[in-house]
């Protein structure tokens, strides 16, 4: 009994050590990130920072996780109250809104800066660029194969587009001219709609996103 009430206690305090310091780093950042600051800040130790993780390494992968995992609940629940289904052009726009908000800056420049990092030690960070690329890939190709792309066509097209809203909401972050991003959105978004209205024209132009569609553009 007692070691299973110390074992609960010990994840217990582990979920508090990892939701504390993911709060620090949508704050602070990554890329000059230091353990010492960090405990600092959390009023701990730094060696009570790795202690439940085993290395800063181990530590960072999981607080970036544990923001990932929150702003997709985020996501699920604010996206119920999105008014989708008016036009394929018009449901790009809506996301697009909810995914270049002003609340979503520290997650998007954390975003970046894991890129940013990953570019120089890609090895340290394959698991969260396979969580982040490759899986999103493939949601968003299924989606394409759903709206009437050809799968082996798909792919190709869901890198492209999946690529451009990720270089729109980069454009945004670093220069604040939102009314050029949101110029640029709105090609892309008709270049998607007649793309698919071209391949389909049964789908016309009121046929909504699909839902893996809404949920994988970040």
């Amino acid at each position: 009994m007692r070691k299973r009430t110390h074992q609960k206690r010990g994840a217990r305090r582990k979920t508090e050590v990892l939701a504390a310091f993911s709060d620090y780093l949508l704050k602070t950042g990554m890329l000059d990130l230091s353990l010492r600051p960090a405990a600092a800040a959390l009023r701990t130790s730094p060696r009570m920072l790795v202690y439940y993780f085993g290395s800063k390494e181990r530590l960072l992968l999981a607080a970036i996780e544990e923001v990932r995992a929150r702003e997709r609940a985020r996501f699920a629940r604010d996206i119920q109250r999105r008014r989708f289904g008016g036009s394929v052009a018009g449901d790009v726009w809506v996301m697009w809104r909810w995914f270049s908000g002003k609340s979503r800056e520290p997650y998007l420049r954390l975003f970046y800066e894991l890129y940013a990092r990953a570019a120089s030690r890609p090895r340290d960070f394959k698991h969260l660029l396979d969580l982040v690329s490759e899986g999103y890939l493939s949601l968003m190709t299924d989606g394409l194969v759903s709206w009437g792309f050809p799968r082996s066509e798909a792919r190709a097209h869901a890198t492209l587009y999946l690529a451009a809203f990720r270089g729109l909401l980069l454009d945004l972050l670093t220069t604040g001219e939102r009314r050029r991003v949101d110029a640029g959105v709105r090609v892309l978004a008709a270049n998607l709609e007649a793309e698919l209205v071209k391949r389909s024209p049964a789908l016309g132009r009121a046929h909504p996103l699909p839902p893996s569609l809404r949920s994988s553009l970040t």
